[in-house]
């Protein structure tokens, strides 16, 4: 994949389409959809996995690499674009999220889209159902799917290969049309 293919296959991890300004601890999950994230520290527990992902937008496919730290004082992410390069710094450790995004990296990849996508592949239903209602929406889960629907369409997917951090999962946001297929491996403390 040539720079050019790269940089336009970015915007896959958090969203291709331009959004509007939310705030940074709020993603549009489909459109209308203003998904408020449940804060990291409601986990109450710390977790740390190295994820391998392969996202995919309109047949275009890329790779990129992260490293998720997450402790009751909060959450660090580290997303490498698949030259190797820091892509995104983002930490969450005050009432909002911060984000450190690489220079080149398009506007469309939202940092509050990749903690969406996190939160919805990883929180606990109990975080996740309420936050979904105040957004319009509503969460159906079992142990290998979840499922969210706002104004009586299905807009995000997510299948589980094996649930939990430490597995495989597919996310499909239908709304927006892209796909992630994520492999996490869960890191000793």
């Amino acid at each position: 994949m040539n720079r050019r293919h790269l940089l336009l296959a970015l915007p896959l991890a958090a969203c291709a389409t331009p959004l509007p300004r939310v705030p940074a601890d709020t993603a549009l999950i489909a459109p209308q959809t203003a998904f408020r994230i449940p804060s990291p520290r409601l986990l109450q527990q710390a977790v740390a996995v190295a994820q391998s992902v392969q996202a995919d937008y309109g047949g275009v496919a890329m790779a990129f690499e992260a490293q998720l730290d997450i402790t009751t004082a909060g959450l660090d992410l580290v997303v490498l674009d698949g030259l190797g390069r820091r892509a995104l710094t983002i930490g969450w450790h005050d009432a909002e999220p911060v984000s450190q995004p690489a220079p080149w990296l398009p506007e469309a990849v939202t940092p509050a889209n990749m903690l969406a996508d996190i939160a919805l592949l990883y929180w606990p239903e109990a975080l996740l159902a309420p936050a979904l209602l105040a957004a319009g929406a509503r969460l159906e889960a079992t142990p290998a799917r979840r499922s969210v629907f706002a104004g009586g369409q299905e807009v995000v997917r997510i299948d589980y290969a094996q649930p939990g951090w430490g597995g495989r999962a597919l996310l499909r946001n239908l709304a927006f049309g892209y796909s992630l297929r994520v492999n996490s491996v869960l890191l000793a403390p």
